[in-house]
């Protein structure tokens, strides 16, 4: 029983922002307020400082409205599961898409990260402001 809910805070986060993209159209072109080349870049930041173990670092990066629902104990779910995969070696593949939500434009990255033991699919989503509104592996 202890296994099941081991996992349950990061599932907990993964169903937030999932629902908070549910809304989400799917145009899929960027809007004009972003870049690909910034947004990918962006990713690529946010997870080195995700797998850095600054929590209040990575926390920061959330659109304020979100910053409540990232906690400590999904931080620390979420750097187990990734322990599993071993050290990072590299950023391999992007792809950057676009979003609207309630009439606010999304951009969405979705990068693979190859780490020893294999390769990790990151999902980050920002608003405007490069806020991130999503960050799921």
């Amino acid at each position: 029983m202890k296994k099941i809910f081991k996992g349950f805070p990061s599932l907990l986060v993964l169903v937030l922002t999932i629902c908070a993209l549910g809304g989400c159209s799917s145009k899929n072109k960027l809007a004009d307020c972003f870049n690909e080349k910034d947004v990918k870049t962006q990713a690529m930041e946010d997870i080195t400082l995700a797998e850095s173990d600054n929590f209040e670092g990575w926390q920061a990066r959330f659109a304020p409205e979100y910053q409540s629902v990232v906690t400590e104990d999904a931080y620390i779910s979420y750097k187990e599961v990734l322990a599993r995969y071993g050290a990072f070696q590299e950023f391999g593949k992007a792809a950057v898409i676009g979003q609207e939500k309630d009439g606010k434009n999304c951009a969405v990255a979705v990068i693979i990260c190859k780490h020893k033991g294999g390769d990790v699919k990151y999902t980050a989503a920002y608003d405007e402001n490069m806020n991130l509104i999503q960050f799921t592996i």
